[in-house]
């Protein structure tokens, strides 16, 4: 019995793993291109910095579809 408890911890320990690379992975993609962008959609860069932050997994996923532009000047 106790092999089957710490087969289903490492089976949590490695998923969760995974998902917190995935996480950290999605936030550094999200910060990178951020910073390498002149314009984002919005225009506010530091209003994105903070969804991708404090949004989790979610807020990096946010900016990826919603708040990158082509790289162009913004109509005022």
């Amino acid at each position: 019995m106790e092999e089957f408890g710490f087969g289903v911890i490492m089976v949590f320990s490695v998923v969760i793993l995974l998902l917190s690379a995935i996480q950290i992975g999605l936030t550094i993609w999200a910060i990178v291109d951020l910073v390498k962008r002149k314009y984002v959609r919005g225009g506010n860069k530091i209003v994105w910095v903070l969804v991708i932050l404090l949004l989790s997994t979610i807020g990096p996923i946010l900016y990826l579809l919603l708040g990158r532009t082509e790289d162009q000047m913004p109509n005022n």
